[in-house]
């Protein structure tokens, strides 16, 4: 398996907080990290105001800053640049039937 660079870390990080994964035990599961190597990674993000971390009575949930969502855009317009989706049906699905 090759292994990850950190941008893709923090892009596995930020995509699982802006699809509703905001506790950090949710995090780790959809970046697959150790806690250890999240919290690392959290605090970065943090500290470059990408995401905030809010603490209520029993649980820490992060979520997107406006700069967060700025960079989940860009990157997903890069993505859609580099990867278009085709809904096309391809030619061979158009076959004449008697």
């Amino acid at each position: 398996m090759a292994r990850r660079s950190q941008f893709e870390i923090y892009l596995d990080i930020l995509k699982a907080v802006a699809e509703g994964k905001k506790k950090p035990t949710h995090i780790m599961y959809r970046a697959n990290l150790s806690w250890t190597r999240l919290k690392k990674y959290l605090d970065f993000l943090i500290a470059q105001d990408l995401l905030r971390e809010t603490i209520n009575d029993s649980a820490t949930v992060f979520s997107l800053t406006q700069k967060g969502k700025d960079v989940i855009g860009y990157y997903r317009r890069i993505e859609g640049v580099l990867y278009p989706r085709k809904n096309t049906i391809p030619s061979e699905v158009y076959v004449q039937y008697p």
